[in-house]
């Protein structure tokens, strides 16, 4: 029993450094704000002007330092009606996301799983291996593919020139020469799910594949088709790697900064924009915290939810197939 104690002291450590110690920093953070030491300015027995503090201290020159007082004052900012704004549009953007790639996940999923789909395992490993280099390397890759210089502008700009039929199709539709791929949610939401879809995969995939396949079987006897099969068996018992996937999806979705910064130019700030910000170039780590407090209550609340209808979709032990 010793020991089995004795091998948890490293993970406790390692839990109270890297995960209580950095959450009570962005709590007190978050409750607090700078504020200029008070001092009073005094007159000096040689006439000039000299300032003393709280404790009766008289300095010379007035004092720089700033010190952390608990306010409510970054709450009130964090409600103002542009930080709300933001905060839906990551959330919108973050549902659009995970929803694109539940539903190309799933399928892939499925169809790795499948009885008559030969080497899997090397369809999976072509699926992850995108994830094995830099996501910043990955991101770039796309904007050099959608900017206006870019493969797909040449490819379709080459496709109008050989089919002048095309050509007129798409000048009668109102589409320039050079189209407008990035900058716009539509290149924030397809980096997402590039580099998010291989987390709704992995875990579907991983349920998909501990299902008893006799069951299957069962429901095949019993006179059920295939879709019966999919509705009453497959899709009831892979609910919670789905809602594993929606979690590992939603959660940095809802949280990126890079993918919006970059494919969205600045032109689609997200709340992390704004919480990255705070902490570098504004260097208000008080309200940047603050808002962080807001988007882990959101996040929080989200996981919760989704844990109660997982609590309340697991499979039942008898499948009914009629």
């Amino acid at each position: 029993m010793r020991k089995n104690k004795a091998l948890a002291v490293p993970f406790i450590l390692w839990a109270v450094l890297f995960v209580v110690v950095p959450l009570a920093m962005i709590v007190w953070y978050g409750v607090t704000v700078d504020e200029p030491v008070p001092c009073t300015e005094v007159l000096l027995d040689d006439g000039t002007i000299g300032y003393e503090l709280e404790d009766g201290t008289i300095v010379d020159t007035k004092p720089w330092q700033k010190k952390a007082v608990i306010s409510l004052s970054n709450f009130k900012r964090m409600i103002e009606p542009t930080y709300l704004r933001l905060l839906l549009r990551s959330l919108k953007i973050a549902v659009i996301t995970t929803l694109i790639c539940l539903l190309l996940g799933y399928p892939v999923a499925l169809i790795l799983t499948g009885k008559d789909f030969k080497r899997p395992a090397l369809w999976l490993m072509l699926l992850v291996l995108p994830m094995w280099m830099n996501f910043l390397l990955r991101t770039y890759s796309w904007m050099s593919i959608l900017e206006n210089s870019g493969i797909l502008n040449n490819w379709i700009a080459s496709l109008r020139d050989a089919i002048p039929a095309f050509d007129s199709w798409l000048t009668n539709m109102g589409v320039r020469r050079k189209i407008i791929f990035l900058y716009n949610e539509n290149a924030v939401i397809l980096g997402m799910v590039y580099n998010y879809l291989s987390f709704m995969i992995m875990p579907i995939y991983t349920v998909i594949e501990k299902i008893d396949k006799n069951l299957l079987e069962a429901a095949a006897d019993l006179g059920a088709n295939p879709v019966k099969s999919f509705l009453r068996v497959t899709l009831p018992y892979s609910m919670p790697g789905v809602m594993e996937g929606i979690t590992m999806v939603f959660v940095p979705a809802v949280t990126t900064f890079v993918i919006s910064q970059l494919m969205g130019g600045g032109k689609v700030p997200l709340i992390g924009d704004i919480i990255q910000n705070q902490f570098g170039k504004s260097s208000d780590w008080h309200f940047g915290s603050t808002l962080s407090l807001l988007v882990m209550v959101v996040v929080l609340a989200f996981m919760g939810a989704l844990g109660h209808i997982d609590k309340d979709e697991d499979p039942v032990k008898e499948v009914r197939i009629l």
